[in-house]
């Protein structure tokens, strides 16, 4: 179940963070390439979901398979009603399904903590891979504009400064969680929460300078920190029945 999980929360925030980029900025082989990944993280996740035996979750993530391509095959149609449509469903089932997936794995109280809980997830995940996924663009896309990883470099703060929110509030309400103690929490803290808001000067000052290099190395540990952060995160959430 934390498994897949981590699989739909990171292929919906792939992609929901894409309007962010923009089209004309990346071009259509960047969402290809976007939604063919975000396409098959959900198809591993209707597979762990199926082995996890909830089989109504396990076909909630093959309609995402499928809706990632008609979105697909629709791309190169950017204003016709077809794929702004099917554009739209994509999200809105990502997010459904996402949430429906944390409450299953989480099982908390109230089913705000796992709107919460799931959104500032998809947000961090997304915004901190998207970012690196297109540093790493910049180096097929000679002279595309910088303001596109600007964007996605303040996502990431904002991101990390929601989910570093959810756990405040979330401590602070449930006081004192069952957790509070435990070495995992204090890594989670370090890792997932407190190391991305170290590393986002570093990556703006790159971004700022155009050394999307530089920054995308960066943002390769900033990707390191927020998984491991997430995964530690995920199962102390399904210890403690609360997002954190």
């Amino acid at each position: 179940m934390l498994l897949a999980l981590f699989l739909v929360d990171t292929a919906a925030g792939l992609v929901l963070f894409l309007p962010l980029v923009g089209r004309r900025n990346a071009g259509v082989k960047f969402y290809r390439l976007i939604l063919l990944i975000g396409g098959a993280l959900a198809a591993c996740a209707a597979i762990a979901h199926a082995m996890a035996g909830r089989r109504d979750l396990a076909i909630a993530d093959a309609s995402i398979v499928a809706l990632s391509a008609l979105v697909l095959l629709t791309l190169r149609y950017p204003r016709r009603l077809i794929f702004r449509a099917s554009a739209a469903l994509l999200g809105i089932a990502f997010l459904v399904v996402a949430i429906a997936a944390y409450h299953a794995a989480v099982q908390p109280s109230h089913p705000a903590w796992s709107v919460a809980g799931a959104l500032a997830s998809i947000a961090l995940l997304g915004s901190v891979n998207l970012a690196m996924l297109l540093g790493h663009w910049y180096l097929v896309v000679r002279g595309m504009a910088i303001d596109p990883l600007k964007r996605l470099t303040i996502a990431t703060l904002v991101s990390s400064i929601a989910k570093i929110a959810v756990v405040v509030i979330v401590v602070a309400v449930a006081w004192p969680p069952p957790v509070i103690k435990d070495i995992f929490f204090w890594m989670r803290v370090g890792w997932g929460l407190l190391g991305p808001l170290a590393l986002y000067p570093m990556v703006w000052g790159t971004v700022k300078i155009r050394s999307t290099m530089a920054a995308t190395g960066i943002l390769y540990v900033e990707v390191v920190a927020v998984v491991i952060g997430e995964v530690l995160g995920g199962w102390l959430s399904a210890v403690a029945h609360l997002p954190l």
